[in-house]
């Protein structure tokens, strides 16, 4: 099973914009990151964000590239400073692969949960819009890669 974590891609500053969407550069990197992943035959079962409009629309624009038949869905618990252990759960009896679009700092705490077994500490360093892809070989979690959106400027 592959769990790619997702940090929204940049959004607007909340006094612009206080539902914070995506911004141009953020709306432009989601894009990038989406033809890089279709370029790379990448295909999850499953496409999940926070509800929050940012992750909303990053799991929209990445979901095409990847899972083109459904549409993302909004999953409870993914929200910044929510516990990792939902989607420890959902991650562990997951028959698929499954990607996850959520915010700083909850999915470089997944990362350390799944690559430490301990949510303390950052073990992967993120930027908006960054694809993280690890996967679990029988018990154990393993980084597969990283891709940034400023490696693909």
């Amino acid at each position: 099973m592959k769990l790619y974590l997702v940090q929204h891609a940049d959004a607007l500053a909340k006094d612009l914009d206080p539902a914070r969407p995506l911004s141009p550069k953020g709306q432009q990197d989601a894009v990038n990151m989406a033809v890089w992943l279709k370029k790379a035959n990448i295909e999850v079962d499953e496409v999940v964000h926070s509800g929050k409009l940012r992750a909303e629309q990053t799991a929209i624009a990445l979901s095409m590239a990847v899972k083109a038949d459904e549409a993302p869905v909004q999953l409870d618990g993914l929200g910044p400073n929510d516990s990792t252990d939902h989607l420890a759960h959902a991650a562990q009896i997951a028959g698929g692969d499954l990607m996850v679009v959520s915010h700083m700092p909850f999915v470089a705490r997944m990362a350390s949960r799944c690559l430490t077994g301990s949510e303390d500490g950052i073990v992967i360093a993120f930027e908006p819009g960054s694809v993280l892809c690890l996967e679990r070989l029988e018990e154990d979690w393993l980084e597969n890669w990283l891709i940034r959106p400023s490696l693909l400027a």
